[in-house]
């Protein structure tokens, strides 16, 4: 029977996967984060002169914010770095900061008079916290531990020449609990992971087909519908192939349901030696799949669907079993919606049958 398309399938422009949804929003917040930073610092900046309370080691600190947070800004707003590095450079920036106050304050007071070392210990273990958020599981505690040894490294000869100073036992303290956290995260990483795999896991089984292992009609509803918002947004085209196998029922009803199951995986392995790194092949249901071509046009999906057919059909799928299948294409226009780019689709797949089966039809512009 011919592919029919999901009925219930939403418009697009509402539908998003949930990896590019949330890479947006995590991006907005990152804007908006560096806006509001870079706003406060220099009102703060602005205050602290007001009242005469700045030093130089404060206008260095002041001057390196108000640098950092709008090339961070331009950054992530033009896309030109990646997520992790633009959040393992907030971290190192960070941690920086607090190590070039935490050194002018213990070593040098005359210039980091000013800075107030309770209220600077406060921000470090924030460090940590931060640290468990921009890597794995193991990377962070390296991370964590490497920020902690530096931290330590700076206060160690003041520990040691000024014990009885006011702002070693604040110092040790702070080592104390900085050690206490890192490892509290790492337990808590670690059991986040673990339930993150589990997740995973359940995400993969709803969205895979459980014998070819292929994505499934749901998983290829949503890359359909990411390919659409990418075309309304930036204008990259790309195609569909439905894919039948001619007479399934015939092959099910004369060799068993076992012949028939073992068919189909054999096809998915075939179909895959014909696609791209970027190409989405999935199983629809029964003896039906779907292809996905991204960025290619009608033309280049007709030739490779008319490849595929002669593929498959050109020797035996499983010891002397031959098949051959039929395909319908068709490639997304301004006018499409995900419903009606399955239904040229289907109905080229409708043609290709009627025609003699073994064949590739593409379908007419929406």
């Amino acid at each position: 029977m011919p592919l029919t398309p999901d009925v219930a399938m939403s418009s697009h422009a509402d539908r998003q996967p949930a990896p590019y949804a949330g890479r947006e929003r995590k991006r907005a917040a990152l804007l908006a984060i560096f806006a509001l930073c870079w706003v406060g610092l220099v009102l703060a900046c602005v205050v602290t002169e007001s009242r005469g309370v700045s030093s130089p080691a404060l206008h260095a600190v002041f001057a390196a914010n108000i640098v950092f947070h709008p090339l961070m800004f331009a950054l992530v707003y033009g896309r030109w770095l990646p997520e992790r590095v633009v959040d393992l450079a907030c971290l190192l920036f960070a941690a920086g900061i607090c190590a070039a106050c935490m050194v002018l304050r213990l070593y040098f007071p005359v210039q980091g008079g000013r800075i107030e070392l309770e209220r600077l210990y406060l921000w470090i273990p924030v460090i940590y916290v931060f640290a468990f958020t921009v890597a794995g599981h193991k990377s962070s505690l390296a991370l964590s531990l490497g920020l902690m040894a530096l931290f330590f490294a700076i206060s160690l000869p003041y520990l040691l020449q000024s014990p009885a100073e006011r702002f070693a036992s604040l110092t040790i303290q702070l080592h104390v609990v900085s050690a206490v956290l890192v490892t509290a995260l790492y337990f808590f990483s670690g059991h986040h992971q673990r339930l993150q795999l589990t997740m995973d896991e359940l995400a993969a089984l709803s969205h895979t087909d459980e014998l070819t292992g292929l994505p499934n009609r749901h998983r290829i509803s949503q890359v359909v519908d990411y390919e659409l918002l990418r075309f309304e947004r930036h204008g990259r085209g790309f195609a569909l192939i439905l894919i039948d196998i001619d007479r399934f029922k015939d092959v099910n009803d004369r060799l068993g349901q076992q012949a028939g199951d073992l068919a189909l995986k054999a096809l998915a392995l075939r179909a895959r030696q014909t696609l791209r790194d970027g190409d989405t092949l999935g199983r629809w249901g029964g003896g039906e799949f779907v292809i996905v071509l991204p960025e290619a046009g009608l033309d280049d999906a007709l030739r490779k669907a008319r490849a595929l057919c002669a593929h498959v059909g050109r020797t035996p799928l499983i010891d002397d079993l031959s098949i051959t299948i039929s395909c319908g294409v068709a490639s997304v226009t301004p006018a499409d919606m995900a419903q009606s780019l399955f239904q040229r689709a289907d109905a080229a797949l409708h043609a290709a049958k009627q025609h003699g089966r073994n064949r590739a039809e593409s379908a007419a512009p929406a």
